[in-house]
């Protein structure tokens, strides 16, 4: 029996599925293609007429939803096209559920460090993708539940972050960390976020978290203005499992779209997920031009 590793070798190449850093989409037939849009960007509608038109008769364009809509997508593509910001791309992260596919997306936002390409360079990157040299990358996700006494109340995919912030007027949260059952420490500040490698340039990064290679397979965990100076964020291989434990009413969020209020006693738990999101980017580009690019790495003050 021949077998199989991360290559794809002794497999079936599925079209619409990134092998390596490739995309490979149908051969056989004209790859199918979904447009999402943000409907507050003015842009969006305009965006995706363009695309319509330069999609005609090379590809079979199988919806256009430019709503906030946050239902799951049923319809079978090859390529997902998503025009706005990174709200709009994690969006599209859930509505993917298990769904695996390439996502481009074009920045009509203001840092939009998923959202790779820009409208001006958007056509001749997608003419890249239909002729088979389009590249993408694998994102590591996570599961993240909440649990309240034996009740699962959330169960969740997430590409970016979960986070715990205190309850308006509240002094600050409590929260017990515990990593493979061994207790870590108790937080007692602002909140505390727990990011994937993607999410460590998002709202960790803001909290003084570290940025990780979005290759690499790891997790942060990033208190939020903590009481304590030797509090500070850790660096977490992605097979662990974590779990939060709550002692005040607080808020949770994920991914900036699941929101709760959390209870006293209340557990969350997160754990890796054998899911990956595929998103598509420059050829030409690497993770460390992206951060010099959209975040201005590096640069002195008022240079620019």
């Amino acid at each position: 029996m021949t077998s199989s590793n991360s290559t794809g070798r002794g497999k079936k190449k599925s079209p619409g599925i990134c092998w390596g850093d490739k995309i490979h989409l149908p051969a056989s037939r004209k790859p199918r293609v979904l447009i999402l849009g943000d409907p507050l960007k003015s842009e969006s509608k305009e965006m995706a007429d363009k695309l319509l038109e330069h999609l005609e008769g090379r590809a079979k364009v199988v919806g256009v939803d430019l709503t906030r809509s946050l239902e799951p997508i049923e319809a079978k593509m090859d390529l997902v096209i998503v025009l706005g910001g990174d709200g709009a791309m994690l969006a599209t992260s859930h509505r993917l559920g298990r769904k695996v596919v390439p996502v481009m997306g074009i920045n009509i936002g203001r840092i939009g460090f998923l959202t790779a390409f820009s409208p001006e360079r958007s056509l001749g990157a997608l003419d890249n993708i239909l002729a088979g040299e389009g590249r993408c990358e694998a994102h590591a996700m996570m599961r993240a539940s909440v649990r309240r006494k034996k009740e699962i109340i959330l169960d969740t995919l997430i590409l970016n972050e979960v986070a715990v912030v205190r309850a308006w007027g509240a002094s600050m949260v409590e929260i017990d960390l515990t990593v493979d059952r061994r207790p870590v420490c108790t937080y007692r500040s602002d909140g505390i976020i727990v990011s994937t490698a993607t999410g460590s340039t998002a709202y960790s990064l803001s909290a003084g978290g570290p940025v990780l290679s979005p290759r690499l397979d790891a997790w942060v965990v990033t208190p939020i203005a903590p009481h304590s100076l030797n509090q500070r964020p850790v660096v977490l291989p992605g097979s662990r499992v974590a779990k939060l434990r709550i002692h005040s009413k607080c808020g949770f969020t994920a991914d900036g779209h699941e929101e709760l209020r959390l209870l006293p006693g209340d557990t969350i738990h997160v754990s890796p997920s054998k899911r990956k999101f595929h998103l598509v980017v420059e050829p030409e580009a690497n993770f460390f031009a992206r951060l010099r690019s959209k975040l201005h790495w590096g640069e002195s003050p008022g240079s620019g």
